[in-house]
């Protein structure tokens, strides 16, 4: 290893301090020096344990502050000091298990299996590692598993960030159940016209703090057959109340219905509409304006006045039939990664919307029919296991 690896601090000349070697050198050059210094005496075993406990301590403080700490690099750390520690104590070959002790105390906390091994053996070029580290691993999620009851660190993040994981692929017990769309969509959709007037999407805007809103066909008098045309972001609905040049009265809204009717080539110099440049700087910025800054700079007179909806609208968005098969809806979400999935009925008006939260209660449908198969599967074994019976299931 290169000199420049060792800490003096405050040894003599020609020593090195081996605590402030482990803790001093920054990213991974204090595991690659636990990887690679085969020298029993390099490192005590006091040395690893308080290297190793020093650092879980400053990881229990540090994870979830805003602060740029990690946990990845620090539980390999802490892995590789207890396993070199381990090694020392029983005079076995301490690099071995520093190895496999860093994959074993990062297994413990994040529960994976086959990548943590892959990422092991690949990073320390040791294919023939790969026995023990699996090994290792193994027995370190299943401990984990036994003594927190909780799954991993990384699961449990989505569990308080509210954000449900899917599994690949849909839950044994909705595929045979026949359950619908509809059956699992939630209700209360607020959707929006192709026209509105600036006080309605104003008060829109206020109560429902939706990321996203359908915009159905009806005017600004609720007239129309109500079918999907688009859906149009929150943060574009507030760009568009941010330029009340595009606003319109009532007089120039009919004026410019009956530019339709008569077929006029001028009708689109007569609209009223922003151009994508200027929509995209009028966007604004994160953290998005609260429900009482919403419409604080229009006046009463921009409030009774319209705005056309329909040219910023996204006309393609994900939709599925309300009759159609949850699997169905559940595949979709998880291939193409969408945060809301629209429900339509027959006649194209949206009835409901899905998102994680319906579909990961698929999940809980599934471990019922889990427990009803081993039910039955012990019922056929009793039966069949009866002199002079014959089950009905055989």
């Amino acid at each position: 290893m290169g000199a420049s690896y060792y800490r003096q601090f405050n040894c003599p000349d020609g020593h090195y301090n081996e605590l402030a070697t482990l803790l001093l050198n920054l990213g991974g050059k204090g595991i690659t020096l636990l990887f690679q210094e085969d020298a029993h005496d390099a490192f005590s075993v006091k040395t690893c344990l308080s290297a190793g406990l020093v650092q879980l301590i400053t990881l229990c403080i540090a994870f979830g502050m805003s602060i740029s700490a990690g946990i990845f690099i620090p539980l390999l750390f802490i892995g590789a000091c207890f396993g070199r520690a381990l090694a020392l104590m029983a005079g076995l070959d301490p690099r071995t298990y520093a190895i496999v002790g860093a994959a074993a105390g990062l297994g413990g906390v994040v529960r994976v299996l086959i990548s943590l091994t892959a990422i092991v053996t690949s990073t320390t070029s040791l294919s023939f590692f790969l026995t023990p580290v699996m090994v290792a691993t193994l027995c370190a999620q299943t401990v984990g598993n036994w003594a927190s009851g909780r799954p991993g660190i990384y699961d449990i993040i989505l569990i308080f960030r509210d954000v449900p994981f899917l599994e690949e692929h849909c839950p044994e017990g909705a595929r045979h159940a026949n359950i619908r769309a509809r059956n699992v969509m939630k209700t209360g959709v607020i959707s929006i016209g192709t026209e509105m007037r600036i006080s309605d999407l104003v008060s829109v805007l206020k109560k429902h703090n939706y990321s996203d809103f359908p915009v159905c066909d009806r005017d600004a008098a609720g007239f129309g057959e109500g079918a999907l045309v688009g859906l149009i972001s929150r943060v574009d609905l507030l760009a568009l109340l941010n330029r009340p040049d595009i606003f319109f009265s009532e007089e120039e809204g009919e004026q410019t219905q009956r530019l339709t009717t008569s077929s006029d080539s001028h009708i689109l110099e007569q609209q009223k509409v922003l151009p994508y440049a200027e929509l995209d700087r009028e966007r604004p910025k994160l953290p998005l304006p609260m429900a009482e800054e919403i419409g604080t700079n229009l006046t009463e007179e921009d409030m009774i006045k319209f705005i056309h909806i329909s040219p910023y609208l996204q006309i393609a968005p994900h939709i599925i039939l309300g009759h159609a098969s949850a699997e169905r809806a559940y595949e979709m979400f998880r291939c193409l990664g969408l945060r809301s999935l629209l429900v339509i009925d027959k006649k194209f008006r949206p009835i409901g919307i899905i998102t994680r939260h319906e579909l990961v209660l698929l999940e809980e449908l599934g471990e019922e029919e889990h427990i009803k198969d081993e039910q039955l599967t012990e019922t056929i074994v009793y039966t069949n296991l009866t002199p002079g019976f014959k089950s009905q299931f055989e």
